[in-house]
Order: C-alpha cells, then sequence, then structure tokens
C-alpha cells in the first residue's frame, strides 16, 4: 500500500514536503487472496493482562541472543485491495508489524493498511492469518490489528522515555518484499524527540542510523534488553539537491514512532475502536517571502482534503489565512486551536483570495473519518 497521496490534514509544514513517509514495498507474487470480511469491534478490557513480561535482566550474551527472542514476535503484513477487472482483492503491498498481546493483537503502521480491503499476518515460520483491523489512527500513524492464533509470543514492552542517545537498537522488520522477511538491521539512537512533519502529520519520532527501507514500515525497533522502545515508520531518503538540480541521498536517516506513545493509541483502539482527531482536512504552509501563487508573506492553505469539512465549505489550496474566529494566528496556534475544537463545533475563518476577503464556515470534522 502506498502511502496517503490526498492532502493530509492540519499539521503545520515548515515546507510543503518534509521527510517523504516510507511506503511499503509493491508485492513481488500474490498468494491466495483472502475474502473480504465485515469489521467487526468488540471492546477488550482484559487486553492488558495479556501483555509480553520483561525478559530476566542477563537473559542476552549478544545480539544473536536478542534477535533469536524476539524474532518469533516479529510479522509481516500484508495488504489487498480491490481492484478494477478482478473478482477478489489484489495483494497491493506488504509492511511489518509485532505481536502485542498473546491473544492477538498486532501493531503496525496506519499507512501500512491504508485503503485494504482484506488484510493478512505472515508469521516468522511462513503461516499466514486474516486479520481485522481494530483501529487505526491517521494522524499518529498507528494501527492495530487482531488474529485468531495460539502460542503467539508478545514482545516487551520497553520505555522510550528513558532512552539515550548511542544506545545500540536492532530495526527488524520485511523490507522491500518478502524475499526479505526478517532482516535485522543494527545501529543506535542517533537523536531523540523529533518533531518531523509527514505528509502534512508532524509526530514525535526516536531518529536512528539502522537500516530502514521500504516494507520495515510497522516493525518494531529494539533495544538490547529485547524490548520495543519504537516503531519503525519513515526515513530521509533525499538530503535536497546539488548545484545541477541532482538528487543528494541521506544514509542513516530513520525515524521510529517513540513506544510511549504509540502504545497510549493502541490502547485506545483497542478499547473503542478508534480515536477521536478534530480537524478540518487542510495542510498550512508558512511562507516567510512572496512566492509564486503566494504574494505576500503569510499563512496559507497548501492543501485541501477531497469530501473533508474544508473542501465542503469551499475553502481553496492558495488561500491565505488571516484569522480563525477574528483571532490572527502563526499556523503552529492555528493547529492548536483546531485540536482543542469538538467534533460538530462551528469555527469562522477569515481568508484573502485574489485580493478578496472572505469569511467562511467550517465545521470541524473528525480526521479519522475524511482522511
Amino acid at each position: 500500500t502506498e502511502a496517503p497521496t490526498e492532502a493530509p490534514t492540519e499539521a503545520p509544514t515548515a515546507e510543503p514536503t518534509e521527510a517523504p513517509i516510507e511506503t511499503p514495498a509493491p508485492a513481488t507474487a500474490a498468494p491466495k487472496t483472502p475474502a473480504p470480511s465485515p469489521r467487526v469491534f468488540v471492546p477488550d478490557p482484559d487486553f492488558e493482562n495479556h501483555l509480553a513480561l520483561p525478559f530476566e535482566e542477563g537473559s542476552f550474551e549478544g545480539i544473536p541472543d536478542v534477535v533469536d527472542a524476539v524474532f518469533p514476535g516479529v510479522v509481516g503484513v500484508l495488504n489487498y485491495q480491490s481492484q478494477r477487472g478482478a473478482s477478489e482483492p489484489v495483494l497491493t503491498g506488504s509492511g511489518s508489524g509485532f505481536v502485542y498481546t498473546d491473544t492477538g493483537y498486532i501493531i503496525t503502521n496506519q499507512h501500512v493498511v491504508e485503503g485494504a480491503t482484506a488484510l493478512k499476518v505472515a508469521m516468522h515460520d511462513g503461516t499466514q492469518y486474516d486479520a481485522t483491523l481494530i483501529g487505526s489512527d491517521v494522524m499518529t500513524d498507528v494501527a492495530v490489528l487482531k488474529i485468531e492464533a495460539e502460542g503467539l509470543t508478545p514482545l516487551p514492552i520497553g520505555d522510550s522515555a528513558s532512552l539515550r542517545v548511542g544506545e545500540f537498537v536492532l530495526a527488524i522488520g520485511d523490507p522491500i518484499s518478502d524475499e526479505l522477511s526478517g532482516s535485522v538491521t543494527f545501529g543506535i539512537v542517533s537523536a531523540l524527540s523529533r518533531q518531523i512533519n509527514i505528509e502534512g502529520f508532524v509526530n514525535e519520532y526516536l531518529q536512528t542510523d539502522a537500516a530502514v527501507n521500504p516494507g520495515n514500515s510497522g516493525g518494531p525497533l529494539i533495544n538490547m534488553r529485547g524490548e520495543v522502545i519504537g516503531v519503525t515508520s519513515a526515513k530521509y531518503t533525499s538530503a535536497g539537491t546539488d548545484e545541477f538540480g541532482d538528487n543528494i541521498s541521506s544514509e542513516g536517516i530513520g525515524f521510529a514512532l517513540p513506544i510511549n506513545n504509540v502504545v497510549e493509541i493502541a490502547r485506545q483502539l483497542i478499547l473503542n475502536g478508534s480515536t477521536v482527531r478534530p480537524g478540518i482536512g487542510v495542510t498550512i504552509v508558512t511562507y516567510l517571502e512572496a512566492a509564486p501563487g503566494y504574494p505576500v508573506p503569510g499563512v496559507y492553505i497548501y492543501g485541501v482534503t477531497d469530501g473533508g469539512p474544508a473542501a465542503q465549505a469551499g475553502i481553496l489550496a492558495g488561500d491565505r489565512l488571516v484569522a480563525l474566529d477574528g483571532v490572527e494566528m502563526t499556523q503552529d496556534e492555528f493547529v492548536a486551536a483546531i485540536r482543542e475544537k469538538n467534533v460538530g463545533d462551528t469555527i469562522t475563518l477569515t481568508i484573502v483570495r485574489a485580493e478578496r476577503t472572505l469569511t467562511i464556515d467550517v465545521t470541524v470534522g473528525d480526521m479519522n473519518q475524511f482522511h
């Protein structure tokens, strides 16, 4: 499955595009596809009783011992989508994930499962299970699946808040294709609390130099105690262009969602089936100087999500955002103000379009519903 291509929502961008989200690799061979099954959500208040206990201190003499212990809990996630002319969903992409509980909850990235008509989870021994999407959160790029299986190996959850720069970490997953499933790469924690804009959403990430490739998305970042401390999600692929306009590739700059943030979202999804994210369906950008299409410095609407509240209200890409409910705001203040609203609230945007000042009422919606 591809990273989202429609206009993302709400989060501000210092530039229209920063770190591109690392997308699942296209599938090269499709096994027998599962029939699409309806999503049936049943809250599971007992799920926390099935979390893995930490490994005993001193269990591992080296990296191979860590890999042996956690490998059974790392999975591949297969995304099937309906396509014109096909009688059954077609395998269109794959990513990674890991077993969260011994009752079959799987954590992965939202962009790995986006658009799926049906999902499968592939275990380390090649066994595949049909998976139900319990819920996903567009803003934080977290998704939870459920499989019906026994004898699973859930991975212990670490504490990303206690990480230090320089700690050794392992990234495990299925990069590029299923032919490379279970690949392990080694590196360090390069930085903490990176605020990275990916597809219009700003989240906090751990930075690592462990090699990350398409298909690693959703897989675990593991510390030397065998604990998940992050969910591999993205990488920088370009460091810009040289004087001739040619791309300068970047190396060793991968990003993982801190596990403390991930498990809080996963808990909400398991207990409620969803998270509510107030939004109106726009991407905004600040221009400090005039640019083509942006005649004066200011905060502009860079993209509008099709079918979202802003689009329905008549907001257009290129509109200059002057005020929200009569108050002038920076892009960060605008995002914070929207997040404090409730779904169903009405806001009034003051915009400038073709030198005309307009006021437009917009009803706040749930980003997970219209993204």
